[in-house]
């Protein structure tokens, strides 16, 4: 068939060449915006064909034309397209109006491919880099992606600077399993691991998902970023197999243009402080000797009399951080060869003392177009992090987190340095909170190179046919270091550990490959358009985690070498995917717009590595007013859509073997074998889903896109007990099914658009349930997400909602509560008034869900809780250790982020001359307020990282800030 194309066109060039000779030219022109100023990046390409160019920064472009007549299509991101007719060489000028509805953004629809929104049968997110960090700078890219997308759940796992959020696309994926999506930027498969630091060693923490860690997404830098497209189901998505079960994230970084270097000056600054605080108990003599006895009284009264009270919680948490971002760019090219370099270093200082977030970033991005067939493009980031987390969550007797110390620590006891740095004991709790701030250390450093290249080849090139092979490839490598001290003069190490070092060495290395052929076909004389694709990609993930530690240190030394009793661990793996695909999508007149597409996936995680699994997807989009007969100047635009797609998600390493212990027998090193028993048989967990919804447009000022999604999660993995005569204590398998469904809407309103006022408005509205539908074994209490039936934990039961929260009551397991909202809204707003202010807001609702609030466990055991005096308090002692009891709602109002920016005129910009373009200053804020019922420091919570059954249980965390910032931003 390749060899049949390529004659045919061969014997057509041969044909038409004496034609083309007498009627090629050249078209020239301006092409400018409604307010007649010209439009840099302009996208001008002869319809039919790859010829195409881009307009340079003053609006003009030139492009040879290969015959006449001939028609020119101009497009532009926030622009709407147009097509215009040339029957000869000369000069063709366009103006382009501001889309009111984004019909025209392009979006990803394959690996290879993408098409426009207005022909998308899927309900796809997207976040441009002025939503994203052009109110406000952004810490990390999942933080700043707060209620800016339908459908999507974002928690925050920690308040530490540098990040720890939990992403949730329509709903749980996995019970066991992974719950955030695949991240993948310019190609390239990211990783985006939470890499624990040894700290649960020294402080008695469950597990290492409690370890208050970041997840590693947190190196990109936000500003690098042009354009997210969010996949959140499994019908988006089926075409990325079993890497997609919880969704996609596509980023895509910023490019330069053909046309004159624009080079990017910004300069933020500003400050962190913790959102709220819970305050001192107001504290009596009376009250005093009511909850500690007669002996304390004196110990009040001695400190009242020498200055007061000591309020540790703004102690420790009451610092103002100083935050400095600076970001410089660099963008432009030619007809061949276009450019983007940039680099950021950003320094943030936490609200805890000796806790921050560094990140110095340089990216590099080229493309280059050898000749008509040949074209490649690469993607260098480079990337120096590194956090000061300090010591906060969940631990048992471990003297080091914050928040039980706190809750224990009364405040007439005095816990400062005496004059010769002696920091003294704490009678309350085994654990200094001062000496621990000032001496201990929880840090990490990253060093990390992420690179991409695409080559693409275009193989066949005529009237109606277009062939062109695409290949990239990616690495993502990633040198983690973790370090941990705590010294031996720590409470309670004294007599125990004795001081405790743990350093990690942790190298990880990603990289992926595929190779995709592409063919476009124009057929029915240019109404069908046939858009195949097929190819093959290869993932392999090597990963190499090395945590030794020290204890018994020799005293004020802090290396490993230091310590009498030393024990390393290492853990190594590799895992290998390989995938074949293979799309097809038909256009016919933008009316009837259909899409099918297979992927078949193995895995070295799967029971059986060679066994391959199907991943089908078909859609179908139907756009009614492109139909002859469609003549409503109200209702602009109708398109119905319905989509079906399976994804998948294979078992964590080691799920498919039974390992071996390491022992030592008579001095001899030795293994046993693992308690947990592998499966050999394991399946991967899969998604199928269906999806339907409609898009309008209303007065060429609405888009309303609603969309309704079933989501069935099958052969979901869970670990079930073994009989005592197995010779094994657990075993995980395929055991479970449930469900997701919900409803998104959003409206976007351009409600006033002229020369000296314009509004832009967009309102989200979301909600999920879900539901388990299978359940093999008898219902249990989620292992790791929680406490126990007797504080309140997720437990997983037939016919309940994944995300319940239950407790015992009288003896019997209850639901006491649900993590999942009623339902989110988001309120994004922004304004240009007379040509130079900007303002914008963001308001964020979630109604309803709750928490498990066992800060306040340890507040009320502690006596220090400020309500412990009233009426509610006192009832809630009474209730003893039931879960009911930490229940709360967990509902909010925010305002999320809000700004003002000011352009300064012309007449101020002339007296810099042609050296630069734009100033631009601005104000703006991140968690300015928040209305809520929730008592504790932040509503969005989780102790157990990302991962998981993540949400909604507050153990002592790090608190959330808010922020607020200056910024001054230059083009030149």
């Amino acid at each position: 068939m390749k060899q049949n194309l390529l004659k045919g066109g061969f014997l057509l060039l041969f044909f038409v060449l004496p034609f083309m000779a007498f009627s090629q030219g050249t078209v020239s022109g301006t092409v400018t915006d409604a307010n007649n100023l010209p439009l840099p990046g302009v996208t001008v390409v002869e319809k039919g064909t790859t010829n195409g160019t881009s307009t340079d920064f003053d609006g003009n472009y030139t492009i040879d034309v290969g015959s006449f007549p001939a028609t020119l299509q101009f497009s532009s991101l926030g622009y709407s397209s147009i097509e215009l007719e040339v029957s000869g060489s000369g000069t063709i000028n366009a103006s382009l109006e501001e889309s009111a509805t984004g019909l025209d953004e392009v979006v990803v629809t394959g690996l290879g491919t993408s098409i426009k929104r207005s022909n998308l049968a899927n309900a796809v997110a997207t976040v441009s880099a002025q939503e994203l960090v052009g109110t406000t700078t952004q810490s990390t890219l999942d933080g700043a992606l707060y209620g800016k997308l339908t459908g999507v759940n974002i928690t925050s796992s920690s308040g530490a600077p540098g990040g720890g959020f939990a992403l949730r696309l329509r709903g749980i994926s996995s019970i066991n399993g992974n719950n955030q999506p695949l991240y993948i930027v310019d190609g390239v498969y990211i990783n985006n691991a939470e890499v624990p630091s040894g700290l649960r060693f020294a402080s008695g923490a469950n597990r290492g998902n409690e370890e208050n860690s970041s997840n590693r997404i947190a190196d990109l830098d936000p500003n690098d970023i042009e354009n997210i497209e969010v996949l959140k189901g499994a019908s988006a998505a089926a075409i990325y197999g079993t890497r997609a079960n919880a969704g996609v994230v596509i980023i895509t970084t910023k490019r330069g243009k053909e046309g004159k270097t624009n080079i990017k000056f910004g300069q933020d600054t500003g400050f962190n402080t913790i959102i709220k605080k819970l305050g001192l108990r107001p504290w009596t003599a009376a009250s005093v000797e009511a909850a500690f006895g007669a002996d304390e009284v004196a110990l009040f009264n001695q400190q009242v009399a020498n200055g007061g009270l000591l309020d540790y919680e703004d102690i420790i948490y009451g610092e103002t951080g100083f935050i400095t971002e600076t970001k410089l760019s660099a963008s432009g090219g030619n007809d061949k060869t276009s450019f983007y370099v940039g680099g950021s270093y950003r320094n943030e200082d936490g609200i805890i003392k000796n806790t921050g977030f560094e990140r110095f970033s340089l990216r590099a991005n080229i493309d280059h177009k050898i000749s008509n067939t040949f074209s490649f493009s690469t993607s260098t980031n480079y990337i120096r992090s590194s956090s000061a987390r300090s010591f906060t969550g969940n631990e048992n007797e471990g003297g080091l987190s914050y928040g039980y110390t706190l809750s224990f620590t009364r405040p007439w006891i005095n816990l400062f340095p005496d004059a010769n740095g002696n920091y003294p004991d704490n009678p309350n709790y085994p654990g200094n909170p001062i000496l621990v701030r000032d001496l201990a250390r929880n840090d990490d450093k990253n060093n990390r190179l992420i690179q991409g290249v695409k080559i693409t080849t275009n193989i066949l090139t005529t009237d109606t046919d277009r062939l062109r092979f695409i290949f990239n490839g990616g690495l993502d490598y990633l040198a983690n270091e973790t370090d941990v001290y705590v010294p031996e003069i720590h409470q309670a190490q004294r007599g125990n550990q004795n001081g405790f070092i743990a350093d990690g060495r942790n190298i990880f290395t990603n990289y992926n490959y595929q190779a995709i052929g592409v063919w476009n076909k124009n057929a029915m004389g240019g109404d069908l358009a046939l858009t195949t694709q097929a190819g093959w990609t290869y993932l392999e993930q090597q990963a190499d985690l090395i945590l030794s530690q020290a204890t018994q240190l020799i005293p004020n030394q802090t290396s490993l070498s230091q310590g009498s009793a030393q024990a390393i661990t290492q853990n190594e793996f590799t895992v290998k995917e390989f995938g074949y695909f293979g799309q097809l999508e038909g256009n016919y007149k933008d009316q009837f717009i259909g899409t099918l597409g297979y992927r078949l996936d193995k895995s070295t995680l799967n029971g059986d590595p060679n066994k391959f699994y199907g991943f089908p997807k078909a859609s179908l989009a139907v756009n009614l007013h492109n139909f002859n007969n469609w003549g409503s100047e109200t209702l602009n635009s109708l398109k119905l859509r319905a989509a079906y797609g399976e994804t998948g998600s294979s078992a964590g390493f080691g799920s498919a073997f039974t390992g071996l212990n390491q022992v030592a027998i008579g001095g001899n090193g030795g293994s046993s074998i693992n308690a947990l028993r592998g499966d050999a048989n394991v399946e991967p967990e899969t998604s199928q889903e269906f999806e339907v919804g409609f898009d309008a447009g209303l007065f060429n000022k609405v888009n309303l896109e609603v969309s309704y999604y079933n989501r069935q999660v099958k052969d979901l993995l869970l670990s079930r007990a073994l009989p005592a005569s197995s010779g094994f204590g657990s075993e995980t398998t395929n055991l479970a099914d449930l469900k997701n469904q919900g409803i998104e809407i959003g409206i976007n309103v351009f409600p006033f658009t002229n020369e000296n006022f314009r509004w832009d408005s967009n309102v989200s509205f979301w909600l999920n349930r879900s539901e388990v539908t299978r359940l093999d074994v008898p219902a249990f209490p989620q292992p790791g997400a929680g406490f126990g039936l007797g504080l309140g934990t997720f437990f997983i039961e037939e016919g309940q909602p994944v995300t319940q929260l239950a407790g015992n009551v009288d003896g019997v397991p209850t639901q006491i509560g649900d993590v999942e909202p009623d339902f989110q809204i988001s309120f994004n707003n922004s304004f240009n008034i007379a040509k130079n202010w900007d303002v914008s807001f963001l308001l964020h609702w979630k109604k309803g869900g709750e928490n498990i609030n066992l800060s306040k466990l340890l507040t009320d055991l502690g006596g220090t809780t400020p309500d412990l005096e009233t009426a509610a308090g006192q009832e809630r002692t009474t209730l003893g250790f039931v879960a009911s009891r930490f229940i709360e709602p967990a509902g909010y109002l925010r305002l999320r982020e809000a700004a003002v920016y000011y352009t300064l005129p012309e007449s101020v910009k002339s007296f810099f001359g042609d050296t630069v373009d734009n100033i631009r200053l601005g104000v703006s804020g991140r968690n300015i307020f928040t209305i809520t019922d929730y008592s504790s420091y932040d509503p969005e919570t989780s102790v157990n990282g990302g991962a998981g059954l993540s949400s909604g249980i507050e153990v002592t965390p790090f608190p959330s800030a808010k922020q607020f910032y200056f910024h001054l931003n230059v083009n030149f």
